[in-house]
C-alpha cells in the first residue's frame, strides 16, 4: 500500500502501547486527556487497528482517511441496526 502520514487523538490508557506498535508515531501533543499523535503507515491494516481501540480513537488527518473511517464505521452500525 501507499505511504501517508495520520495524525489521530489517543485517550486509552497506555500511549507507550501506541508507541510500541507504531514504531514511526511520535507524540505531537498532549490534549483533551490524552494525545495527539502522527505516525507515516503503508496500507489499510493502520485502518483495522485504529478501529479496534474503539471510542479511545480518533483520526485527524489526512481528510481521505478521516472519511474512510467514518465510512467503515457507518457500514459497522448498518449492521447492527440491520438486526433489530
Amino acid at each position: 500500500g501507499k505511504l501517508r502520514t495520520i495524525r489521530f487523538q489517543y485517550t486509552g490508557i497506555s500511549v507507550q502501547a501506541v508507541l510500541d506498535k507504531l514504531p514511526t508515531a511520535h507524540i505531537v501533543e498532549q490534549c483533551r486527556g490524552g494525545f495527539l499523535l502522527e505516525a507515516e503507515v503503508y496500507g489499510d491494516g493502520i485502518k483495522m487497528w485504529l478501529l479496534s481501540q474503539g471510542s479511545k480513537v480518533r483520526v485527524i488527518s489526512p481528510p481521505d482517511f478521516v472519511q474512510e473511517m467514518k465510512s467503515e464505521i457507518q457500514q459497522m452500525q448498518e449492521i447492527y441496526e440491520s438486526e433489530e
